[in-house]
């Protein structure tokens, strides 16, 4: 076999080779097929807990693998949780240097050499794929997520409001939505700066996300609006939703002391709605309250939901 020939299996003559070599060899093209099997599952996802769970499922075919968990420096996810085994071990992944985090094993008996080599090359194989999955759930929670405040920015409200219309059309269940403009921040921003205007947008949304739930989805809309869409919502329950915001803005200290407080337009969805006719009941309401003095809570007229107090009753 000259330098340039590519090893073969097939040419190699095993019947000349050192049984420990050949053992060695035998136990090398096993765990090349490992990896390449786990490397070819994972190229089905670009969620990291899916990652782990295939990994967790094709390293079991090889070793003594019973919980895997992924250690990041904000978050744990776990593959899996069961009893835990006799043996922890840790793995520290990492890409041209980057450090996606630590890959704990817990093991039912200790490695021997060899299975620990073949853990090490089989995490290898999850290096890029991870790192590709985390990169791409950032970028996704990017796309969606307000910078400032945290909150789910304009594009998922607009994603949410066409599955509650879906929802509706399909289950016959309302859902309403209401908009919040924060009275008096543009004098905020000219008397204190925008540093501080930011700081009173943060903190009123936190002051909003004590509102959320499985019903209840907060967003920032733009600016110093912020819109709620709140499911399974006749009038009389957005009514109370919106003075328990108001309610609690007008007992903020820190919103207090700069003066500020809240007026709420809201509307409820109607069989024909689009966003934008929904929007637009609603936007309308919410210029009513201010027109009122500010500090006001204000409902699309009846007469425009008649349609869906019909369908409730």
């Amino acid at each position: 076999m000259t330098a340039h020939t590519r090893f073969s299996y097939k040419l190699f003559n095993f019947s000349l080779t050192h049984p420990l070599l050949l053992n060695v060899l035998i136990k090398s093209k096993a765990a090349d097929k490992a990896c390449v099997n786990l490397a070819s599952k994972l190229q089905s996802s670009l969620d990291p807990e899916v990652l782990l769970t295939i990994f967790k499922l094709c390293t079991r075919q090889y070793l003594p693998l019973c919980n895997l968990a992924f250690h990041t420096a904000n978050s744990t996810l776990i593959a899996e949780m069961s009893d835990p085994g006799n043996v922890n071990l840790r793995l520290d992944l990492s890409d041209d240097g980057y450090a996606l985090g630590q890959l704990e094993c817990d093991l039912d008996q200790s490695l021997t050499v060899a299975q620990r080599t073949l853990l090490t090359q089989l995490s290898r194989m999850l290096i890029h794929p991870l790192r590709n999955a985390m990169e791409y759930q950032h970028m996704k929670l990017l796309a969606f997520q307000d910078s400032l405040t945290g909150l789910a920015n304009r594009n998922q409200f607009e994603h949410c409001f066409q599955k509650l219309a879906v929802s509706s059309y399909k289950k016959k269940m309302n859902f309403s939505l209401l908009i919040i403009d924060i009275d008096g921040f543009k004098r905020v921003n000219d008397k204190y700066g925008h540093q501080t205007g930011d700081l009173v947008l943060a903190h009123f949304a936190q002051l909003l996300l004590q509102f959320s739930s499985e019903r209840a989805q907060i967003f920032r809309f733009a600016g110093d609006e912020f819109t709620v869409l709140i499911q399974d919502a006749d009038k009389n329950a957005t009514s109370l939703f919106a003075q328990g915001i108001k309610n609690a803005v007008a007992k903020n200290c820190s919103l207090v002391k700069y003066k500020l407080s809240c007026s709420i337009g809201s509307a409820l969805f109607q069989d024909d709605d689009t966003l934008d006719s929904l929007f637009s009941r609603a936007d309308k309401a919410l210029y009513r309250a201010k027109g009122k003095g500010l500090d006001c809570i204000e409902l699309a007229p009846c007469t425009e939901l008649q349609m869906s107090q019909t369908r409730l009753n």
